[in-house]
């Protein structure tokens, strides 16, 4: 479904809500020159958020399983996993809007 339409889904979540819940997330310049991520989500727009942020973890979980090795461990960590998943879902969002 290409066009940017509302009921496309990204992650198994309507782009509509998804994009509803992201205009409620703010950034901040962190002190080492990250980006610190902010988000007071309604309860109607969270749930839809989170999973289709879950869905793209999993994803990437699935990726850094198969690069796992002896000597290098998990590729990245959770937290970077969590990191990388917002971002990534942030572009589908966005992307073909």
């Amino acid at each position: 479904m290409a066009g940017g339409s509302d009921s496309d889904l990204i992650a198994g979540e309507p782009r509509g809500d998804l994009l509803r819940a992201l205009s409620y997330v703010e950034t901040e310049d962190g002190p080492d020159g990250s980006y610190i991520v902010n988000g007071d989500l309604p309860p109607e727009v969270a749930p839809p958020f989170i999973r289709a942020i879950m869905r793209i973890e999993a994803e990437l979980l699935l990726h850094d399983a198969e690069h796992v090795t002896v000597d290098s461990g998990e590729p990245r960590s959770p937290e970077e996993r969590r990191t990388d998943a917002f971002v990534a879902l942030a572009l589908r969002i966005t992307d073909d809007t």
